[in-house]
């Protein structure tokens, strides 16, 4: 590894922690009333239609029965609902409601807020060039995890 890539391995789940301490301070203040992670759980089920616990599970690296609680706390919230799979009757899509789309609306931008606020001065071409790196990781990552 090269001191670039070993600077960029140290430095960058740092500072992913702070970017991530950032939003939920500034969620926090705000009376949305959800937490970080259950935020990200509404994230990933606006893209990922037809999911399970089992893939939430897997996606965030958790126990299926903590996934479990989160999962039937969001339910309490009116943000999610279990609806039986109409090709499957032992599963249970998960589905947003419309007040899950509501508050995942606020929070998004209070996200943007942060964003814009810690990439404020770094010029666009710098940015774009990030997405590109960030986005090889991903699709990388992805692919040695799907193994």
């Amino acid at each position: 590894m090269s001191a670039s890539t070993d600077e960029l391995a140290r430095l960058l789940p740092v500072t992913l922690r702070s970017v991530i301490r950032l939003i939920g301070v500034e969620m926090d203040g705000s009376d949305t009333g959800i937490r970080l992670p259950q935020y990200g759980v509404l994230d990933f089920l606006l893209t990922n239609s037809e999911a399970v616990q089992t893939d939430l599970a897997n996606h965030f690296a958790k126990d299926k029965s903590v996934m479990l609680r989160q999962l039937d706390e969001m339910e309490q919230e009116g943000w999610i609902e279990r609806q039986m799979d109409p090709n499957d009757r032992r599963r249970k899509n998960l589905v947003v409601t419309k007040a899950g789309v509501e508050v995942h609306k606020k929070v998004s931008k209070m996200r943007a807020k942060v964003f814009a606020g810690v990439l404020d001065g770094v010029n666009e071409k710098d940015i774009a060039t990030c997405l590109k790196v960030i986005n090889a990781m991903n699709e990388k990552a992805n692919s040695v995890d799907a193994k």
